[in-house]
């Protein structure tokens, strides 16, 4: 199982991957495997970029109407970053590799891909808990030491398939993935946490939606291509702002 849509008629005149995304979300199921990078998926990849860019500019208009009709909308902290070339590597390429780690790549449900994020968060947590005095060679000795097992213990395992529990339960890990990859978003947000937040982090729901299906159906890559390629949008897009 897929999840791609099979009637004729609809994919005529919609783009293919649309149509698989669609079914996909009307019964979340975890596929066998991914298929891999080839030509086909980075062309439905690529559609599932312009499907991002359709619901983006859907939403993006529909703040700037709250906004004129008076909707004070709270700052992002992205508005006051500097955009250096080192921040624009930070935000288009560093970050979406490392959330897509965090957020999506144990979504295949094998055992290798979750002890590695297990192993990961282990070696992060100790610098972590050891406060402010940690020396920077802790932090930087234990993430280095703790992604050389991850990356051993995914290759390892790699020939493990999906645990049977994370198949049969797949469903609820997939929108999990998704509502805590816009929930962690709030934190973008310098006015406090409350509910009236949540509207504004319904665009990172959505493409926490697209990135999850693109992951297991196509693999780590297109999710993380995905997601350089919003984060660049988004970037661009503020580059434009700032410039009128």
């Amino acid at each position: 199982m897929t999840g791609e849509a099979t009637s004729p008629g609809l994919a005529r005149w919609v783009p293919g991957a649309w149509c698989g995304l669609a079914a996909f979300l009307r019964r979340p199921q975890l596929p066998e495997r991914v298929t891999g990078i080839r030509l086909a998926p980075i062309g439905r990849t690529l559609q599932l970029f312009a499907l991002d860019l359709v619901l983006m500019a859907l939403l993006l208009g529909l703040i700037q109407l709250a906004i004129l009709a008076g909707l004070h909308i709270p700052k992002n902290e992205i508005d006051s970053l500097k955009l250096t070339p080192l921040v624009l590597l930070l935000v288009i390429v560093l970050l979406p590799m490392a959330e897509e780690m965090a957020f999506r790549s144990w979504l295949s449900g094998r055992a290798g891909h979750i002890a590695a994020i297990v192993v990961l968060a282990i070696g992060l947590a100790i610098p972590v808990a050891s406060g402010p005095q940690a020396h920077p060679i802790l932090l930087l000795g234990s993430l280095v030491i703790a992604g050389v097992v991850a990356i051993a213990t995914a290759v390892w395992l790699r020939k493990r398939r999906a645990m049977p529990f994370f198949a049969r339960h797949f469903v609820w890990f997939y929108f999990a993935s998704a509502l805590l990859f816009a929930g962690a978003h709030l934190m973008n947000y310098t006015d406090g946490m409350s509910l009236a937040l949540l509207p504004l982090v319904v665009p990172q729901l959505i493409a926490g939606l697209i990135f999850g299906y693109a992951r297991v159906t196509f693999g780590l890559w297109s999710d993380m291509l995905l997601h350089m390629m919003h984060n660049g949008l988004l970037i661009g897009l503020i580059v434009i702002s700032k410039g009128m």
